[in-house]
C-alpha cells in the first residue's frame, strides 16, 4: 500500500477482527493476561497486529504493556528469546503473529515444563497445513489464500484496467482446535 498512489493497491486478511475474535474466545476461556509475540518491527502487518491488540486488550479493558507484545520474526524460533519473561509475568495466554512462531511457542513451553493448553492457551495467525498437525492443534486465524490469490487477480485486473483500487480486507475466521483451554488455577 502505498498512500494516494492511484497505481498500487494491497490485499490482505483484517488483522484488528481477527485479532479481537481471538481476545474475545480466550476472555471466554478465562484469561485476562493476554500477550502477543509479534512478527518483524517495522512490517506493515506487524504494526496492524500490534495496533489490533493493543485495541483489542483497551475496548475489553484487559491489562497490557510493550513487555506483552514483544517483536521477533516470523520463525518458530522467535519464541525462544521471550517465552520465558512471558511465563514470568503470569501470561495465560499468547497470540502470535503467524501460526510458525505458535509452533515455537508451544515446543519452547514444553520444554520449560508448561503444557499447551492445560497451563497457557496459544493461538496462531494464518492457518497454514502444519496448523492442524502440531501437537496439540492449534487454534488459529485463517486468512483464506485461495481468496487471498482471487482477490490479488481481481485487484490486478482493476489495475491494468484503470480502476484506482485502494485496499482489499478479507474477514478472518478463528479456526477453534486443541491448544486454547480454559485458564488454569495456577499456571
Amino acid at each position: 500500500y502505498i498512500k494516494k498512489n492511484p497505481c498500487v493497491a494491497s490485499i490482505g486478511t483484517d488483522s484488528f477482527e481477527g485479532i479481537d475474535d481471538a481476545i474475545v474466545h480466550l476472555m471466554g476461556l478465562g484469561h485476562s493476561r493476554i500477550a502477543l509475540i509479534n512478527g518483524s518491527r517495522n512490517s506493515m502487518i506487524s504494526e496492524q497486529r500490534r495496533q489490533a491488540y493493543i485495541d483489542s486488550m483497551t475496548a475489553h479493558n484487559l491489562p497490557f504493556s510493550d513487555a506483552t507484545m514483544p517483536y521477533g520474526y516470523y520463525v518458530a524460533d522467535a519464541a525462544k528469546e521471550h517465552i520465558g519473561n512471558l511465563l514470568s509475568m503470569g501470561i495465560t495466554a499468547i497470540l502470535c503473529g503467524n501460526d510458525l512462531i505458535a509452533s515455537g511457542v508451544i515446543t519452547e513451553c514444553n520444554l520449560r515444563g508448561y503444557k499447551v493448553p492445560t497451563d497457557i492457551s496459544v493461538i496462531g495467525f494464518d492457518d497454514i497445513p502444519i496448523a492442524a498437525k502440531l501437537n496439540p492443534p492449534l487454534t488459529t486465524i485463517r486468512q483464506d489464500r485461495c481468496e487471498l490469490g482471487k482477490s490479488g487477480f481481481y485487484t490486478l485486473h482493476s489495475l491494468i484496467n484503470h480502476v484506482p483500487i485502494s485496499r482489499t480486507l478479507l474477514r478472518p475466521k478463528l479456526v477453534l482446535r486443541k491448544s486454547t483451554a480454559l485458564k488454569a488455577d495456577n499456571p
